[in-house]
């Protein structure tokens, strides 16, 4: 399945039980419907795509004839929220009585190439990778194709080979919530739409930083008097986002928000605002507006802290176990959507106590880094 944006049109159902704990994405923040109504949203999703279910051909069980192997290729874990899809994977693993061989590419795209391919040649009955890269990720998925392997993809996708199934969540609109967020913001702060904002973009080649900076960049086209003064790639990186924002904040005396691609770069913004004393309280009219993406521990604490305003929260641990469980839907001959959106959840000082945050689930309360 090659990787397309036009894909987010059908991704599956998340499950009527949670979502009727969740407030619709695009509910003016991230989503299907096409709703504007709350300040606080989680993303839903539309029917599955192309369902996809195992041929009578495929390997089901491991070359010991016992647990079926599954073989997961994650990019890096110096970022909490791999670490997160690390541990949904083993939970998902474990659910589904899988045996699982795991790698880690520590960032390296060809690397993770080489893994995956070496995955193949242990007799994995089905390889689930987080690609580091969309195009680079391509020979190993179609290794596995002329393996008659099946592909399951997890936050991030290939742009080529056959994928059977990939799990996510719908970065395009994550997006499009942080541009609506931002609009609200300087709504309230002076009477309508506008002011100077920094948009800092994720890892470049990745299709979560594609799809993030696609929507954002979209929707905040929509509010003629924002101005994007600066728009840098923060590349998931605090480090790399610390720069940037550094350099930013010497060019510009007036930023009145920041939408970083996740809360790394948010972090990263963060010190930098700190380091060049422009930090100024919620409320104040100096302060410089910040929503970052995914739910991170640093972002939970930085946004009770007051420097953050808020994160579109995923939930990897559940997500990764999903795209276990259609591994085992797959060996088992049932349908599979080739396209799962996992629902989002904006989380600001207003809900993160919440019982409804708490329904959604604070993996980062989870994972220990």
């Amino acid at each position: 399945m090659a990787w397309s944006s036009t894909r987010f049109d059908s991704w599956g159902t998340f499950g009527k039980s949670t979502s009727a704990v969740l407030l619709c994405t695009a509910a003016a923040l991230s989503g299907c419907s096409k709703s504007d109504n709350s300040s606080t949203a989680s993303s839903t999703a539309a029917s599955a795509s192309a369902p996809a279910s195992a041929p009578a051909s495929a390997p089901a069980t491991s070359a010991s004839g016992g647990k079926p192997k599954i073989g997961f290729s994650i990019a890096t874990l110096n970022n909490a929220f791999f670490v997160g899809l690390k541990a949904g994977v083993e939970r998902g693993a474990k659910d589904q009585n899988f045996d699982l061989v795991q790698t880690n590419a520590n960032g390296d795209a060809q690397q993770q190439v080489n893994d995956a391919i070496n995955l193949l040649s242990q007799g994995v009955t089905a390889l689930v990778l987080n690609p580091i890269d969309s195009k680079a990720i391509i020979p190993a998925v179609e290794k596995a194709n002329s393996m008659n392997i099946p592909v399951f993809t997890l936050d991030r996708g290939s742009d080529g080979g056959k994928v059977t199934s990939f799990v996510a969540s719908d970065n395009v609109a994550l997006g499009q919530t942080g541009a609506r967020w931002i609009a609200e913001q300087l709504k309230k702060r002076y009477g309508s739409e506008k002011g100077n904002v920094v948009d800092l973009i994720g890892l470049v080649g990745t299709t979560a930083a594609t799809d993030r900076e696609k929507g954002f960049s979209e929707e905040i086209a929509k509010y003629p008097d924002i101005k994007v003064v600066a728009r840098q790639e923060g590349a998931f990186d605090q480090e790399k986002s610390l720069n940037a924002m550094t350099n930013i904040l010497q060019k510009f005396p007036q930023i009145d928000a920041v939408f970083g691609a996740n809360d790394d770069n948010t972090v990263g913004a963060e010190k930098a605002i700190d380091n060049a004393g422009r930090y100024k309280p919620l409320g104040d009219k100096e302060h410089i507006l910040v929503i970052g993406a995914d739910g991170t521990a640093q972002a939970l604490s930085a946004i009770r802290a007051g420097k953050q305003d808020a994160t579109i929260s995923q939930n990897p641990i559940q997500m990764a176990a999903k795209s276990l469980q259609f591994i085992a839907d797959y060996n088992a001959k049932k349908d599979v959507p080739a396209n799962y959106a996992w629902p989002t959840m904006l989380i600001d000082k207003s809900n993160i106590d919440s019982d409804e945050v708490k329904k959604y689930g604070l993996w980062s309360e989870e994972v220990k880094q």
